[in-house]
């Protein structure tokens, strides 16, 4: 009698052919989304702080290179050479460097868009065209009392520079999810005082 009963628990317990295979079926493709996901969020997330850090990198230079001739140039090709893999350099749209205020307010800008070429004083030939010129190096006040400065600057400027950055997406992500719509896009603005002088 006793060996029955445990021959029924042993039964009851045992699994029926295949229910590993179905669990396993309805199990696979939550974990596959899910390393996806990760994998995924980790390119996003190394891309927006790559984007963040070139755009800090490029305000300083900014306001240490102030109206110098040509300093625009300097500037984008500070920010080509900070873009490294997985960062992609050909998805970046437009870098704006404007004048500011402590409010934020954008005074003009000089917007580059990544297109055509542009040869620079220096020689380097970098890979932008300009698109609008709201704020020439030349026009930048560095001067504490803004002696010899364009009208309107009242003391030394703030500038800023934005970077525009359209992300593509690196794993097939959004299909398996039904997600439609574009990439993100990366806008990442800093800015900083320039370097006064005397």
């Amino acid at each position: 009698m006793r060996n029955r009963k445990r021959l029924d628990a042993d039964q009851g317990r045992r699994r029926h052919p295949g229910q590993a295979l179905v669990e396993f079926a309805l199990v696979i493709p939550i974990f596959l989304v899910l390393v996806v996901a990760i994998a995924e969020f980790a390119f996003l997330l190394t891309v927006k702080t790559g984007i963040t850090f070139a755009s800090e990198d490029a305000t300083q230079y900014a306001a240490e290179l102030g109206n110098a001739a040509d300093a625009d140039c300097y500037i984008l090709q500070l920010i080509e050479s900070d873009i490294q893999a997985p960062v992609d350099r050909s998805r970046i749209q437009s870098v704006s460097i404007f004048w500011t205020d402590l409010n934020g307010s954008n005074k003009g800008a000089d917007t580059w868009t990544r297109t055509g070429n542009h040869l620079c004083a220096n020689g380097v030939t970098i890979p932008y065209t300009q698109a609008t010129s709201g704020y020439l190096p030349a026009n930048r006040c560095n001067i504490v009392l803004a002696t010899g400065c364009a009208t309107g600057h009242t003391g030394v400027d703030w500038i800023g520079v934005t970077i525009t950055y359209a992300y593509q997406w690196i794993t097939p992500l959004p299909g398996m999810i039904g997600l439609g719509g574009s990439p993100p896009t990366f806008v990442e603005t800093n800015t900083s005082r320039l370097e006064p002088i005397q």
